[in-house]
């Protein structure tokens, strides 16, 4: 019960900050906001929705790349002399920023998202705005449309919670990470990698040694 009412404050607050965000749309705050994201990535069938997990990917990429930079990630002419290696990395960065904008503009809606400052080994800064359009259709066993689900991960960019979007280590599965550890979607999955970790087998193999030679023993007592 504890645990549960942890979980859900932790929802709030996070919706709390969503809230705050500039991103104007359509979504209600919901405590179930989440969790419906996470059954959208999962669940999705269409072939718009799987574009939509592919945006994510790519801007998970995006984050992954700009991480470590510090200050503004522009591929300025400057850098090709001096860091030639910073300069190649900020242009392969501008190029899959091309590509996820163009990727966005397939939708009736105009999103825009776009990595301003590097995260120095931190979140990275954001900016990301959209203007939505609600002619779409639901697939009906979800409660997000298209446009809500981008709607929330943009936000989530801009409160830098978006690396909390994470498959699960274990079965792959999309997961929103309620602590930053979390890399699991559920006790099983987490269960299950463990026991196919090389610690967990020799510690197997040990554990099934003492037992053969404790019955050993047992035996000859006997005999």
């Amino acid at each position: 019960m504890l645990e549960r009412k942890r979980r859900r404050d932790g929802d709030e607050r996070t919706l709390a900050r969503l809230g705050r965000t500039s991103i104007p749309g359509g979504l209600l705050p919901l405590v179930s906001l989440l969790d419906d994201l996470i059954q959208f990535l999962n669940e999705t069938k269409t072939q718009k929705g799987k574009r939509i997990v592919l945006i994510l990917e790519q801007l998970l990429e995006i984050e992954s790349m700009t991480k470590p930079i510090q200050g503004i990630v522009l591929p300025a002419l400057s850098l090709k002399r001096t860091d030639p290696k910073k300069f190649r990395l900020l242009m392969e960065i501008d190029r899959k920023r091309a590509f996820l904008e163009r990727a966005l503009a397939e939708y009736r809606f105009i999103p825009c998202a776009e990595v301003v400052v590097g995260g120095n080994g931190g979140a990275s800064e954001w900016s990301a705005w959209w203007r939505a359009d609600h002619r779409e259709k639901r697939e009906e066993h979800l409660r997000l449309m298209n446009s809500g689900v981008l709607e929330l991960i943009l936000k989530l960019t801009q409160i830098g919670y978006l690396t909390r979007l994470r498959r699960c280590t274990q079965c792959q599965k999309w997961l929103y990470a309620k602590y930053r550890h979390q890399n699991f979607c559920s006790t099983k999955c987490q269960q299950k990698n463990y026991t196919q970790s090389p610690e967990w087998k020799a510690y197997r193999r040990r554990y099934m040694r003492d037992r053969y030679d404790q019955l050993f023993s047992s035996s000859k007592r006997k005999w």
